[in-house]
Parts: C-alpha cells; sequence; structure tokens
C-alpha cells in the first residue's frame, strides 16, 4: 500500500477514524480522571559494608559480596518484617482493616499475618547503583499512611537485622558457657593428675634436674674414657717392664737405675784393666768382683722395685676403671629413670596445655558471644526518614493522555484498514489497471464539490447555457 492509497483511504473513511480516535482518547482519559490519587512515600537506608566489625575487630568476608545487599532487601521485604511493622503501628487494632479482613477472608487464617501480606503487597525496596543505599517506597491513598509504613519498615528492618545478630549469639552463649564449664572441670583434673605425679615422683622442676643427671652423665662417661686410656697405659708399660727391662722405657727414665748401670759399666771396666795387669787373684780384682756383683745386684733389686710400682699403678687405674664403670652404669640407670619419669610428665603436662588451649579458646569465644548478645546496633543506619507526599505519584495525567493519543492514533489506523480490506474499493487512479487488467484512458473529475461544478462548462468547452442540453445536467 503506497501513501497516495493510505491517504485516500483515510479520506474516505475519516470519519470513522475520528470517531475511533475521538472514543479511545476520550475513555483514557476519563478513566486516568476517575482512577484514585496514590502517593509514593520514599525512606532509605544505609548498609556499612566497609568498616570493621566492632566486636570482631575486622571486616566479615560475606559482607563484601554482592549478594549481600540483595539478602538485606529480602530481610526488609519479608514477612517477619511486616509483622513486626503491624506490631509497631498496632495496625491489628484497627476496625477497618478487621472488616476489610473479615470481607476478603470470611475470618479464615491469621489476621497479621493478612495485614503483613497486605502491606508487602505494595512495598517496594531497591539496592541504588553503585553505592549500599536501599530505597524503600510505599504507595498509598493515604500520604500520611505511605510515610508510616516506610517509617515503620525501615524501624522493624533495623530491629530485625539486630535480632538476627543477637538471636544466635545468645544461643551460642548458652552452649559456649556449658562448654566452658566441662573445659575448665576437665583443666582441673589433668592439673591434679600433673600434681600428684610430681609428688609421687618428687619432682619440681624436671627439666633442670634432668640436664644436672644428664651432665654428670656425660662426665663420668668422659672420665671413664680418660681413665681407660690411662689404664692402658699403665698395663703395657707393666709388660714392657715385666718382660723386656732393658727395654721398658720408665726402667730406662729410672735415674737412681741408670746410675747403678753407669757405675757397673764402670766398675767392670776397672776390672778388666785390673785382671789383665794383676791376675784374677789380686785382691784388688777380687774387690773389684766384688763391686760388681753388688752393683749388679742392687741394679736388679731396683729394677724389681720400679716393675712392682707399675704393677701397682696398673692394679690401682684397673680398679679405679671398674669404679667408674659402676657409677656410669648407675648414672645410666639414674638418667633413664628421669627420662621416663620425664616423659610421662610431658604427657600429663600435655593433657593440663591442650585442656587449657580449649578452655582459652571456647572462653574466648564465650566473651565475643556475650559481647555480641548484647549489642544494640548493627551495621544498617536508617540515611532518610519518609515524609507525607504533596503530589500524587499517580494517575499520570499528561503521561496517560499522551499513551492513550498514541493508541487511539494506532487503533483508529488499525479500524480503518481493517474496514478498506474487508471491502476493497478503489482509490486511485494507479490502482486501476493492476486490479483491471485496462489500460486507463482518461478520467472524470468529481462533480461533488459545487466549485467544481460551476467550473464544468469551462472544462468542457461549453457556454454556460448549453449545459441544460446536456441529459444529465449534474
Amino acid at each position: 500500500m503506497t501513501f497516495e492509497q493510505l491517504i485516500a483511504i483515510l479520506r474516505a473513511r475519516w470519519l470513522i477514524a475520528l470517531s475511533t480516535f475521538v472514543l479511545i482518547l476520550g475513555s483514557v482519559t476519563t478513566a486516568t480522571l476517575l482512577t484514585p490519587k496514590t502517593y509514593t512515600a520514599s525512606g532509605s537506608v544505609v548498609v556499612d559494608i566497609k568498616s570493621p566489625d566492632p566486636i570482631a575487630g575486622m571486616v566479615l568476608a560475606g559482607v563484601a559480596q554482592p549478594s549481600f545487599l540483595m539478602t538485606q532487601i529480602d530481610i526488609l521485604t519479608s514477612s517477619r518484617v511486616a509483622q513486626q511493622v503491624v506490631r509497631n503501628l498496632r495496625l491489628a487494632e484497627s476496625k477497618v482493616m478487621q472488616e476489610n479482613w473479615r470481607e476478603s477472608t470470611g475470618g479464615i487464617g491469621d489476621f497479621q499475618a493478612w495485614v503483613a501480606q497486605l502491606l508487602r503487597s505494595s512495598l517496594e525496596a531497591r539496592p541504588s547503583r553503585g553505592s549500599n543505599v536501599i530505597y524503600v517506597s510505599y504507595k498509598s491513598p493515604d500520604p500520611q499512611f505511605a510515610a508510616a509504613i516506610v517509617n515503620g519498615f525501615i524501624r522493624a528492618y533495623l530491629e530485625t537485622t539486630v535480632e538476627l545478630r543477637t538471636d544466635p549469639a545468645k544461643l551460642f552463649n548458652s552452649q559456649f558457657d556449658t562448654s566452658a564449664k566441662e573445659l575448665k572441670a576437665n583443666l582441673l583434673e589433668a592439673q591434679t593428675r600433673l600434681s600428684t605425679f610430681q609428688q609421687q615422683q618428687g619432682l619440681v622442676i624436671n627439666d633442670e634436674r634432668f640436664d644436672v643427671e644428664t651432665a654428670r652423665l656425660n662426665e663420668l662417661s668422659a672420665q671413664l674414657v680418660s681413665l681407660q686410656a690411662v689404664a692402658a697405659d699403665s698395663g703395657s708399660r707393666q709388660a714392657a717392664a715385666m718382660t723386656r727391662t732393658d727395654q721398658s722405657p720408665d726402667i730406662i727414665a729410672n735415674p737412681l737405675i741408670a746410675g747403678l748401670k753407669g757405675d757397673v759399666v764402670r766398675q767392670e771396666a776397672q776390672l778388666q784393666q785390673f785382671r789383665a795387669k794383676y791376675g784374677e787373684n789380686h785382691p784388688q780384682v777380687i774387690e773389684l768382683r766384688s763391686n760388681v756383683n753388688d752393683l749388679r745386684s742392687k741394679l736388679e733389686s731396683e729394677v724389681r722395685r720400679v716393675a712392682g710400682s707399675l704393677s701397682v699403678s696398673n692394679t690401682v687405674n684397673a680398679s679405679r676403671v671398674a669404679q667408674l664403670r659402676a657409677s656410669l652404669e648407675e648414672q645410666r640407670a639414674k638418667v633413664l629413670k628421669l627420662k621416663n619419669i620425664r616423659d610421662q610428665a610431658a604427657v600429663l603436662q600435655r593433657e593440663v596445655d591442650s585442656a587449657q588451649r580449649a578452655l582459652d579458646g571456647v572462653v574466648s569465644r564465650l566473651q565475643n558471644s556475650s559481647l555480641e548478645s548484647m549489642a544494640q546496633q548493627s551495621n544498617v543506619v536508617a540515611l532518610e526518614v519518609a515524609k507525607a507526599p504533596s503530589v500524587p505519584s499517580s494517575p499520570r495525567l499528561f503521561t496517560n493522555v499522551m499513551l492513550g493519543g498514541v493508541g487511539a492514533l494506532v487503533a483508529a489506523l488499525a479500524l480503518v484498514l481493517g474496514l478498506e480490506l474487508h471491502d476493497r474499493r478503489l482509490r486511485t487512479l494507479s490502482e486501476i489497471e493492476p486490479v483491471l487488467g485496462l489500460q486507463l484512458l482518461g478520467s472524470i473529475p468529481s462533480f461533488k464539490k459545487h466549485e467544481e461544478s460551476r467550473d464544468l462548462p469551462k472544462r468542457l468547452g461549453l457556454r454556460r447555457g448549453d449545459m441544460k442540453a446536456l441529459p444529465n445536467n449534474a
């Protein structure tokens, strides 16, 4: 359909289109004017998600998540908050609401829940973009009532957030108190077992006593090793003195033996000289031979004495080694006993420490839950208090009229086009050839208009008097 055809159709059916447009626009305008006025009151609350919790001393992890604001909106619009509003504003005492409830439900169900649901149906809560503010609005024919409901929801929401925080804390506080008493009894029992064990074993300071005994054991072990070396040395020196007297270092180093050996050597040399000079029977030779024999006897006696002294020294060293080894074994047994006692005491001490840590943890949680159960404020505060609006939010006369006009125009156009499709007619010269399949030879102008009929003789080339001779004096 061309624009020319559309214009021709509208010109042909303008009365229907105009009637439709006026009828619809008038209906919309009338309905808008007859619709009761509705007022919308608004308030807002702000949720603080950046400041640390005053009790925990840190920012809670779940608060920073995007779903936290949606959770707060769900809480604000919940039935629990709505029923709190009903209680705070004493709406259940309203005779009008009681009559409406009976008319709507026939007196079946909970009246307070019905009022709460009625309030929730006209309540709207939405978050602000890019901030932590939640806007709360309520629509009502009474502006004062709308403002009271918004403020009531904000107040009930703040009370509910505090209750949601303190109620679990109170429950946990009771549980932690019971657990703390049990853990305290366990700690006292563990401390009693440790104290009894220490008294039975005579333990005062376990670590110091064990360290002293361990140091003594190490000292005895070092002395034994040193004494064993001395005993081995004396034993070898005794064996050398008993078997090879001429090579024993103790015998060689003895000054008396060395002096006697020198005297023996000198006397023997002098004896040989006198033998060669005077013979075997000379009195001086006989005297020198007797002196040499005496010196040899003294030398052998001194060698035996030195060897005997080495034997005594070796015997003493061996005895000391045996005594020291016995002392070392006794000290080792003592240290092992102390170590066993220390291990048992350490087990009892660990039980005490474990009971103490468990008690400290529960007491810390008990203190936190006790402080949290006494909290009077949450991280949500009221930002704006609702005021009674002076201008109704609906109906919007200008908007409704404009939208009604557009709708009426569209409906009128659709109606005209529908009628044209149902009753198709030739409206323009360009439609003749496509519809009839014949060539257009000419067109007869319209004679309906008065001005055009007066110009007809001129357009046909006739005089005005000749018009009467025409068969159809249109």
